[in-house]
């Protein structure tokens, strides 16, 4: 068991229900450097104790199950990695357990991923696009090499794209026959052949760009014959390989990552492709990234940038492409993760990795926020778009729930962060806000001016529901029930206008307004206001000062929700406060108060 031969498998022993040796193969108490029966938990990490565990806990539930767990063990000084495997015995009153040592597997998995590396970056250095050509299906995938990311140009039947590159005219008219020649030629798959001609196919634009294309057939074992090729942009005058354009076209200048251009499309591409159930989007944002800026000048930014877009390269590796999409802001496209703590391992590195750059040069760790959205999660999660927006939406709340932080989006934790036609949702949190109820809203508002307080309850009710507030309530003195109140059940607690006797309380208002996002903040600075709220079961809210026309604090407008820790975004501050403003200008008119 403690041979280091590639994939060989060792049966370790009969282990009780508690993983303690029964009996086993000699070697089995060598790897546990003792002569007597022992825990295999002896051998394994407090978190490979808790794995393995596990697994025999499924194996007890379902007999027949065999599970497997990588662990590793320290072998003569060295640590290796085992792959075991327990199973049920048939009477079920033990384990069968298997070792398979997989260090040499891992070692060479690293080599060959050393050597696709090395050979990416020589066909990066090349300058050149390469493509693939199935005669059996017709495929035609023609990709630029950008390091550890392809970025596809064509990918598609291939007489439809050389249709369409000759109705779109993007083949020179003197070179049409060239062209159609190097397509019936490809389309045979037998002949290796290097043809040139011009046109604008590689950077899709105006300009006319001479082509230099090679290819030959591959028959790989047991695969159908691959037709494989390069396909160069060169200079017009020499015949050398112009290296600049691709990289104009396709990539970012400044960080080397894709451009917003190619990483989009290389998105709407993936949730067309057979893996598309593997797909997710990630959107990263740079912490107050403006402070940077204003603080350092702008070239320390761009060097901010072009560190932030290395670690998101190293850290997404082979496992996705990166691109930036705006000034701070990153785009990943996942496509070979299914398991969520893949995903966290990845945005946890970058997180983390980002918080160690320039550390010694700004007062202020620089930190990043994160959205995350996969495919097929949640509802509406299926489209370039609304994969899009999810993501978006998860950074969002990233961003509201205290920057410096991943948001992978769960409907079950998150809610419906989509719905179907709902184009005129302007900002999220928790909650979404839609344009038509804000409109509503300033609607009823605008009544409220004109006609009198006979509709302030029913523009409470309504406020309610656009913001989800659980209840408002308006007191018009500093004791007693309000005055005004939404509609909801009447069990919902309700906040305490005595609180306008606490002076201290009264300083953490600005221009008659404060918002609590998290109740625990008032119980050292305003500890009787704290107990007050706390005990009526308020978790966040907001809460206006209703003032006389000499100025005097005479009220109190509060929202308050009890369900949830949230911080309250712009828009639904802005709201309130025009609200209460509103109201408060009523009441005086009025002789309320």
């Amino acid at each position: 068991m403690i041979d280091t031969k590639f994939d060989t498998a060792y049966a370790a022993g009969r282990f009780d229900l508690s993983l303690n040796i029964l009996d086993g193969n000699p070697q089995i108490f060598n790897l546990m450097g003792m002569d007597s029966y022992y825990s295999i938990y002896k051998m394994l990490s407090n978190e490979e104790q808790k794995r393995v565990a596990a697994a025999a806990s499924r194996c007890l539930e379902s007999p027949g199950m065999q599970c497997d767990e990588c662990v590793h063990i320290t072998v003569g000084g060295k640590l290796c990695c085992y792959i075991l495997t327990i199973t049920l015995t048939r009477n079920g009153d033990a384990y069968d357990i298997e070792l398979v040592n997989v260090t040499n597997t891992r070692n060479r998995i690293n080599e060959l991923n050393r050597r696709i590396i090395t050979a990416r970056e020589y066909i990066a250095l090349t300058g050149e696009a390469v493509f693939a050509f199935y005669p059996d299906t017709q495929r035609f995938h023609l990709y630029y090499v950008n390091r550890q990311q392809n970025v596809s140009i064509f990918d598609q039947n291939f007489d439809e794209w050389a249709a369409q590159m000759l109705e779109q005219n993007r083949i020179a008219q003197e070179d049409q026959e060239t062209f159609e020649t190097f397509c019936s030629i490809l389309r045979e798959g037998k002949f290796s052949q290097t043809y040139t001609f011009h046109g604008c196919i590689i950077s899709d634009a105006n300009i006319l760009e001479r082509y230099r294309v090679s290819f030959q057939p591959k028959k790989y074992e047991n695969e159908d014959t691959i037709v494989i090729g390069t396909w160069a942009i060169i200079h017009e005058a020499t015949g050398d390989t112009n290296t600049t354009i691709l990289e104009d076209s396709y990539i970012d200048s400044l960080t080397g990552l894709l451009n917003k251009k190619s990483v989009m499309k290389y998105a709407e591409d993936a949730l067309n492709g057979i893996n598309r159930d593997h797909v997710a989007f990630s959107i990263i944002d740079i912490d107050d990234f403006k402070s940077v800026n204003d603080n350092f000048g702008h070239m320390f930014g761009d060097k901010v940038i072009k560190a932030v877009a290395a670690v998101i390269k190293n850290a997404v590796g082979t496992n996705g492409v990166a691109g930036r999409i705006g000034g701070d802001e990153f785009f990943i496209v996942f496509e070979k993760f299914s398991d969520e703590l893949e995903f966290r391992n990845v945005l946890r590195c970058i997180k983390t990795n980002v918080a160690t750059l320039y550390h010694d040069q700004m007062e202020r760790k620089l930190s990043c926020s994160i959205g995350l959205a996969r495919y097929g999660i949640g509802p509406f999660s299926t489209t370039y778009h609304d994969l899009f927006k999810i993501a978006d939406r998860s950074l969002y709340l990233a961003k509201v729930k205290g920057k410096n932080r991943y948001i992978i989006y769960k409907p079950e934790l998150h809610g419906d962060f989509n719905v179907q036609n709902d184009d005129d949702i302007i900002n999220v949190s928790n909650t979404f806000y839609s344009e038509t109820d804000i409109n509503a809203l300033h609607n009823m508002l605008s009544d409220l001016i004109v006609y009198g307080t006979d509709s302030v309850t029913e523009v409470l009710d309504f406020f309610a529901h656009v913001l989800t507030i659980n209840r408002v309530s308006i007191f018009l003195n500093d004791t007693g029930a309000p005055a005004y109140t939404n509609t909801l059940s009447p069990d919902v607690p309700m906040a305490d206008p005595s609180v306008l006797k606490n002076v201290k309380y009264l300083y953490l208002f600005t221009n008659n307004l404060l918002a609590v996002s998290n109740l625990q903040s008032l119980e050292f600075s305003t500890p009787e206001v704290y107990k007050l709220l706390s005990d009526t079961g308020v978790a966040c809210y907001m809460q206006y000062i209703i003032r006389d026309r000499e100025g005097e604090a005479v009220g109190l407008i509060s929202a308050d929700v009890f369900d949830r820790r949230s911080a309250f975004p712009k828009i639904a501050l802005t709201l309130f406060a025009d609200m209460c403003r509103i109201m408060n200008a009523v009441f005086i008119r009025e002789n309320l108060i």
